[in-house]
């Protein structure tokens, strides 16, 4: 089943961010990933993202490219929640998840 999660990174500045995202997409979206927002809050950015699946996400977050793209932040990202997805529009239309 699909999965959202919702997360955020303290102290991460916009310069950060966006060479962060474009390592881990120098050869494509990666695998599972679905949807993928961010921007900035107070002190750091807030993250949602959606994955086919749950062992899509964690494949990726335990990655090579994913621990080489993040070696040199100061900080973990805080898991706020995660939650089923049953539906998506990313901007091509509704499709059932399920």
């Amino acid at each position: 089943m699909a999965v959202a999660l919702l997360a955020e990174i303290p102290g991460l500045t916009r310069d950060r961010y966006e060479r962060v995202v474009t390592a881990v997409n120098k050869t494509g979206t990666p695998s599972g990933a679905l949807l993928h927002a961010a921007g900035p809050i107070e002190d750091g950015y807030r993250v949602i993202e959606i994955w086919d699946s749950q062992q899509a996400a964690d494949a990726f977050y335990r990655s090579a490219e994913y621990a080489a793209a993040t070696a040199d932040l100061n900080t973990e990202p805080k898991l706020l929640m995660t939650w089923p997805v049953e539906g998506l529009d990313s901007g091509s239309g509704w499709r059932s998840l399920i």
